[in-house]
């Protein structure tokens, strides 16, 4: 896990916005160049204008050359980082995107089974992605250019001296390499942890009206500190892990330099070397040692982020709901058939339907009726293509459903649902939701002809009334009548009702009841209900 070959999966992210990525690459590259000659010209000065107490002239000279060098290095990176910020953000955007959009697209089979958090915390470590693009982690790669330049220079300096920290470069990369045996192990460990205890937050907060009617805090805050205890404990270990590796790394780098100090001034007491190239060559060996160091860490660094792409990919790489499912219902549906269909959901153990045998056609108004529990919402999730048979086949115009593009389905099936969610916005924008070609004028139509004026002029601002957060802003009747607008305006082949008058105020069902039984709907009418009252304008009955 985690490995580099990983980041090739960015490709076609950064292949979008090549120029910038480019841009940034030069910018940093150019940088680097500018800032090579800098420690030499130091070395000059020390030599040949302190040490030798030469006039303030060329002191002012030397330094002049290096401040332009500073100034050119300044308005450069901040043009590179700025080049890298923005393709992080480019970048990161458009996989939060491409992964909510392949979230929206995964099976249920997988989705109910998973918790919410968890998921969410997947889409999150999409930002752990896109640090792979700040100017420190590209530095390091691009470091590799201010090592060879500083090695080149120090050659010119000094050879001897330059053998010896050519011999102490494999010793530094290789400790460098080798100090953090544990740490993607336990990165990876925390990580997992931590998509856990979002998950168990996320439930917390999901159900928090029920947990504190339930007086269920005691039990959800054990589950919680029981995973909290696990995550710091992973955490500990992966902070123990980088104190170590930075000790270590530090006391390579205290020893390389001691040594390199040994030998210079013994090299400056024969008269072969001069206290300014000494200094020049210090602050050469700081760039080679700190891109050595950089260079043998990158893996240990850059894992974290390959993991979160893995991880971020195990997502992208599942089949989604309409993986082999090739056909498209480019007809309007004349016929629904289960044929011995029997159903169980993942972790169930006993089968929630068995041996369902039915036909709808065209133009029936149908109720399917059964006790609480007897598999009534299952079979809407069928319909609608959110799960498959385990048995048996279900066959629309003939054809058998779980080979049909679920999208072509839901375009022609209609649904309002017992649990009514609306989005955040207006009560016109819901009643729109996912019509692209239907307007206001639409809707004030369809309304005017189901004879809803007054009941819609009755919300604080009609069609304007702003819906928040849990359908905050209106009653459950309200949010019934809404959807059901929003269903008869979308005009499909086949509308379901779930449980349409069973969970709202006696003016809510007289007004459902009185549209269904006086207003002409040429489609298919499916209400799933175990309540029958005021349901005489229905065809027939199916019993689950």
């Amino acid at each position: 896990m985690g490995k580099i070959s990983s980041l090739l999966k960015l490709t076609p992210f950064i292949k979008k916005h090549k120029l910038v990525f480019i841009a940034g690459i030069i910018g940093m590259l150019l940088g680097s160049v500018i800032a090579t000659p800098i420690p030499y010209i130091i070395g000059i000065i020390m030599d040949k204008v302190l040490i030798a107490k030469k006039g303030y002239n060329q002191l002012y000279y030397y330094i002049g050359i290096i401040a332009v060098f500073y100034v050119l290095r300044y308005f450069i990176s901040i043009f590179s980082n700025y080049m890298f910020v923005k393709i992080n953000n480019l970048v990161v955007n458009e996989l939060r995107c491409t992964v909510m959009d392949k979230v929206m697209e995964l099976p249920m089979s997988y989705l109910a089974n998973t918790e919410k958090g968890y998921v969410q915390s997947r889409i999150a470590e999409c930002s752990t992605v896109g640090s792979i693009f700040s100017p420190s982690y590209v530095g390091i790669v691009l470091s590799l250019t201010d090592a060879v330049l500083a090695l080149v220079t120090m050659f010119a300096i000094n050879y001897k001296l330059s053998i010896v920290i050519l011999i102490l470069t494999p010793l530094f990369f290789f400790s460098s390499k080798m100090s953090m045996g544990n740490f993607m192990k336990n990165t990876k460990e925390m990580l997992e942890y931590n998509a856990t205890l979002n998950g168990e937050c996320f439930e917390i907060i999901n159900g928090i009206e029920d947990i504190k009617i339930l007086n269920g805090k005691s039990n959800h805050l054990k589950k919680f500190n029981d995973k909290l205890s696990k995550l710091v404990k992973s955490s500990l270990k992966q902070s123990k892990s980088m104190i170590i590796f930075m000790g270590n790394i530090t006391f390579i780098n205290n020893f390389g330099s001691l040594l390199v100090l040994l030998i210079a001034g013994i090299l400056i007491l024969k008269g072969e070397f001069t206290v300014g190239l000494y200094t020049s060559f210090s602050l050469y060996i700081t760039k080679v040692f700190s891109s050595i160091q950089g260079i043998g860490t990158m893996g240990t660094m850059i894992k974290p982020v390959c993991l979160s792409i893995e991880r971020v990919y195990e997502l992208l790489d599942m089949d989604d709901e309409n993986s082999g499912k090739n056909q498209n219902l480019n007809e309007e549906i004349k016929s629904i058939k289960f044929e011995n269909v029997a159903f169980k959901y993942k972790n169930n153990i006993k089968n929630v339907l068995n041996d369902i045998n039915f036909e709808i056609i065209k133009g029936e108004k149908v109720l399917i009726k059964g006790e609480n529990g007897s598999g009534k919402s299952t079979i809407i999730k069928l319909l609608l293509g959110l799960y498959n048979p385990v048995e048996g086949r279900i066959l629309c115009n003939n054809i058998d459903m779980s080979t049909v593009n679920t999208k072509s389905l839901r375009e022609r099936i209609g649904i309002v649902s017992q649990s009514i969610f609306l989005f955040k916005g207006t009560v016109l924008a819901n009643i729109l939701y996912g019509q692209t070609k239907k307007k206001l004028k639409d809707v004030e139509e369809l309304i005017k002809k189901l004879g809803l004026q007054e009941y819609i002029n009755r919300l604080p601002k009609g069609l304007d009334t702003e819906i928040t957060q849990n359908n905050s802003g209106i009653s459950g009747g309200q949010a019934q009548v809404i959807a059901f607008i929003r269903v008869i305006l979308s005009n499909k082949d086949v509308i379901i009702l779930d449980e349409p008058i069973s969970n709202v105020d006696v003016e809510t069902r007289d007004l459902i009841l009185g549209i269904l039984r006086d207003k002409d709907y040429e489609g298919t009418l499916i209400v799933v209900s175990h309540v029958i009252e005021g349901m005489d304008f229905l065809n027939r009955i199916i019993e689950i």
